[in-house]
């Protein structure tokens, strides 16, 4: 495995993680916003799927 692709999954992970958290965070204390939960779930995931695959699994 390249160790440089590996070291920038790993960063671009924490930052998604990162930004993913603090947009909960945000969203669950907006109280005049509704989201879509299952939505926003799904988007994130599939972010982070393609995260996964681009940089660990190396496709």
């Amino acid at each position: 495995m390249d160790v440089g692709k590996f070291l920038w999954g790993v960063v671009l992970a924490i930052l998604f993680l990162h930004f993913a958290v603090a947009f909960m965070r945000k969203a669950v204390r907006a109280k005049e916003v509704r989201y879509n939960w299952p939505v926003v779930l799904l988007s994130f995931s599939t972010i982070g799927l393609g995260i996964f695959l681009v940089f660990f699994r190396q496709l």
